[in-house]
């Protein structure tokens, strides 16, 4: 009798875990598994294992290559930013885009972050009680300097960060889709006024040192620019709520930040390992046959990289399901891990950093204003996260 595949994607039971099925699924290697649109792929779930894919260059990052058609793309979309390319042509973009995110760079933006947490924190205290620190907070920060950092106008914050979160929703395809083309309507039109009146912006730049220069096809800027404008702002986003969380439902973790504030570093490593917000979104594309990790894997393979699973494997954090203030050398992949590490996890940790000491400076008595099981958790989203964070003090 054959066993029938489990069934992917697969849902957190506890809110503050990853899906339980990961654990019995690593000790096996490689598993395959079933996808909605009635295909399969490989999932990888153990930290060595995910560790290693995403820097094997026979996983490529260009699905494109699959042995199928990817039947919830509309046809003949091309999904062709950096994120999705190999080598040479990933490293090539990605360097045009990472002079904004050197340490140099970052230091710099770290007075423009204090002074937007302050501001938010200000408007925050004069707000009626309870509030939804979600949208208050832990959205607003990031929207604003992603998209201060692009160039966006202040009156589209609101507009771009609603169309991304649809876009990443795994919830209903025909609203994601709908949502991506008004995005690419937008930033075509953003890129247009750049091109006729550049400004102190990355859209600026890359148009005027990349694109003016014959380095980068006119065509390609679009996709980079809006894989920078969605991914740097949700992510960042649920990781700010979620360490918040963290610091209302455990008390001694609180303390010890309040009492020493520089082990905010090692509460931010710890808030990415345990939360580990990217779940469905590491994709590969097995690039020739292979037996890796003792499963045969054939050219065009699909490949799923389970970040939250190896995240919280035990042979590589001992308790992982225990948020360990005292972890040590906290070697997760929430950024990813090799070429394809995320070029904007510095700017991510600053603000994290920024948002959670600033938070307990001022707020230091805040709390939930709900019970934890009222909570509402994103499952069904490429990037894990609350719905809403009602908070008093």
């Amino acid at each position: 009798m054959t066993m029938a595949n489990p069934t992917y994607p697969m849902t957190r039971q506890c809110p503050m875990s990853p899906p339980a099925q990961y654990a019995d699924l690593r000790a096996h290697g490689p598993a395959r598994v079933d996808l909605p649109d009635g295909g399969w792929a490989w999932l990888l779930t153990g930290y060595d294992d995910v560790r290693q894919a995403m820097n094997d260059p026979r996983f490529s990052s260009d699905d494109t290559k699959m042995g199928r058609a990817r039947t919830e793309l509309p046809p003949n979309e091309n999904l062709n930013s950096f994120w999705r390319m190999d080598e040479p042509e990933h490293g090539r973009q990605r360097h045009m885009m990472m002079s904004e995110f050197t340490a140099k760079r970052i230091k710099e933006w770290r007075p423009r972050i204090q002074k937007l947490v302050d501001e938010l924190l200000d408007r925050l205290q004069s707000l009626p009680r309870p509030l939804d620190l979600y949208a208050e907070f832990a959205l607003a920060l990031p929207t604003q300097v992603i998209a201060q950092l692009l160039g966006v106008p202040q009156q589209d914050y609101r507009t771009f960060a609603e169309q991304s979160r649809t876009i990443l929703s795994l919830d209903k395809p025909e609203e994601s889709w709908a949502a991506y083309y008004k995005m690419n309507d937008y930033l075509n039109r953003l890129i247009d006024e750049r091109e006729r009146e550049p400004q102190d912006d990355l859209i600026s730049r890359l148009i005027t040192e990349r694109v003016l220069t014959g380095e980068l096809p006119r065509e390609d800027l679009l996709p980079m620019v809006r894989f920078i404008l969605v991914s740097g702002y949700e992510t960042t986003t649920s990781q700010i709520a979620l360490s918040a969380l963290t610091l209302m439902t455990n008390p001694d973790v609180r303390d010890r930040l309040i009492e020493d504030p520089d082990r905010v570093t090692a509460f931010v490593e710890e808030s990415l390992r345990f939360w580990s917000v990217s779940q469905d979104n590491v994709l590969r594309v097995v690039d020739q046959d292979m037996t890796f990790s003792g499963a045969a894997m054939t050219t065009g393979d699909l490949v799923i990289l389970a970040v939250p699973g190896a995240n919280h494997d035990a042979s590589a954090f001992p308790d992982p399901e225990r948020f360990d203030l005292e972890r040590g050398e906290n070697r997760h992949v929430a950024f990813g891990f090799g070429t394809h590490l995320c070029a904007g996890a510095s700017l991510a940790r600053r603000e994290v950093e920024i948002a959670v000491t600033s938070l307990l400076a001022r707020l230091p008595g805040i709390r939930l204003a709900c019970d934890i099981e009222d909570l509402t958790f994103r499952h069904k989203s490429l990037v894990y996260g609350l719905e809403r964070l009602p908070v008093t003090w």
